[in-house]
């Protein structure tokens, strides 16, 4: 029961609906908030306004346009408006672009798979004989996003070397893990992301010991872990060990 209510939560037309429903009581009880203050009223709408711009920014997903309707009843600066609506428009248009989703991998075959250290083999092994990197994010999280805005530099500078680059996403909606990974182009032949249920990428997450976001992890050619500090912002030092390892 609680395995279907969790689908039902996490199917991305649930999600924006409750998000909708969640965010205009939200708008309303501020407004009103902000109303008995006697606040100023531009610096009531910037403060509105930011409300709905840093959650499309935050959650990287367009809200609804009830959203936005509900919004222009409350505020009347153009100018905020205006930057909500342009960043709403950029990320519906990240929503309707195309891409290669074959970069999106399946869990139908680990569903029988409940310890990390078994979900993490399963996954690793189609890609024995090559190096990979595995990087452990979320959707949620700043510092990920920002070093996957980089990842097209990543994948060029190593792109001499036979690398596997492996994402693994946590508490991440589909729609928010989509968008990451078209807008920063976290795509091509030699990568692979799963967003797996929650109890399988915590099971993993216990079994790597991750206590950060992002978390980098670098396995040889036979699948096995190296014990090596890695991290995909320092790229450099990334291909320095992979050249020891040649």
């Amino acid at each position: 029961m609680i395995e279907k209510v969790n689908k039902i939560l996490n199917n991305p037309k649930a999600t924006k609906v409750f998000n909708k429903f969640a965010l205009t009581a939200e708008l309303r009880d501020h407004s009103r908030m902000l109303d008995s203050l006697k606040a100023d009223p531009l610096v009531r709408d910037i403060f509105l306004s930011r409300k709905v711009y840093s959650l499309i920014d935050h959650n990287r997903t367009a809200v609804s346009p009830d959203v936005i309707d509900t919004l222009k009843l409350y505020v009347k600066d153009p100018v905020c408006i205006a930057m909500v609506e342009k960043m709403n428009d950029h990320y519906l248009a990240i929503e309707n672009r195309e891409f290669d989703k074959l970069v999106l991998k399946s869990s139908d075959n680990l569903k029988d798979l409940s310890e990390g250290e078994a979900l993490l083999k399963k996954i690793i092994e189609p890609y024995k004989g090559k190096f990979v990197l595995l990087d452990i994010w979320g959707t949620w999280c700043g510092p990920c996003k920002e070093a996957l805005s980089h990842s097209t530099e990543e994948y060029a500078r190593l792109k001499d070397y036979d690398i596997e680059f492996l994402y693994l996403a946590n508490q991440s909606p589909q729609t928010a893990w989509e968008n990451v990974i078209k807008e920063y182009n976290v795509s091509g032949d030699n990568v692979a992301h799963y967003n797996l249920p929650a109890e399988q990428q915590a099971a993993i997450e216990r079994h790597l010991d991750v206590h950060a976001f992002p978390t980098y992890k670098l396995f040889n050619r036979n699948g096995e872990l190296l014990d090596l500090n890695v991290d995909a912002r320092d790229v450099e030092n990334i291909a320095r060990l992979l050249d020891q390892m040649k």
